[in-house]
């Protein structure tokens, strides 16, 4: 009689493999989750950079008042902002919704810029926001040029976008460009 090898694996071969598998995924787990974290951070804020832009060169173009400001019904920029008209704010010119939960984006800018809510005359809550002239330059709703830091977050991941106020934007990193003094987030 000829004897018949059997091919394949064992329970025991497979359930070594399998615990194996499961502690290299653990180890790597925190790795990739600040791998993802940094790239939606990277990608939010050039997002919100590009935003700035449009909304400035917007301003210009026009020759009209243009704001950005969150999306409708968010007091804050973690869900996305859009960017509207003084004198057609019921039209936003861009919407930019952000589907990440934990992505956070908060402005630095101790003043608040008054809500346009267009169903209730112009008046509504307070929602921080940028505004920029006819000329390109951000406004602050008590006079006078002023620039917004923006701080975009995501687990340990963070971003700063600095708005100047004659419209230059920078972002960096801190903790890591800090050491150019070119690109200081502080």
């Amino acid at each position: 009689m000829i004897a018949r090898r059997r091919t394949g694996l064992s329970l025991v071969e497979c359930l070594v493999t399998l615990a194996v598998v499961a502690i290299l995924a653990a180890i790597a787990y925190p790795t990739l989750r600040a791998i993802v974290a940094e790239q939606t951070v990277t990608h939010a804020a050039d997002r919100l950079a590009a935003s700035l832009a449009l909304g400035r060169s917007t301003a210009v173009t026009q020759l009209a008042d243009i704001v950005m400001l969150p999306l409708n019904g968010h007091a804050s920029f973690d869900h996305g902002w859009q960017i509207v008209s003084i004198e057609s704010p019921e039209a936003p010119l861009l919407v930019v919704p952000l589907q990440d939960r934990c992505l956070r984006v908060e402005s630095r800018d101790p003043r608040r810029e008054p809500r346009r809510d267009t169903r209730g005359g112009g008046r509504g809550e307070p929602a921080s926001g940028i505004r920029w002239t006819a000329v390109g330059y951000s406004r602050s709703e008590h006079g006078g040029f002023h620039a917004t830091t923006f701080v975009v977050r995501c687990h340990g991941a963070q971003r700063q976008v600095r708005l100047g106020a004659q419209g230059r934007i920078r972002i960096c990193r801190p903790n890591i460009d800090h050491r150019n003094r070119e690109r200081d987030c502080d």
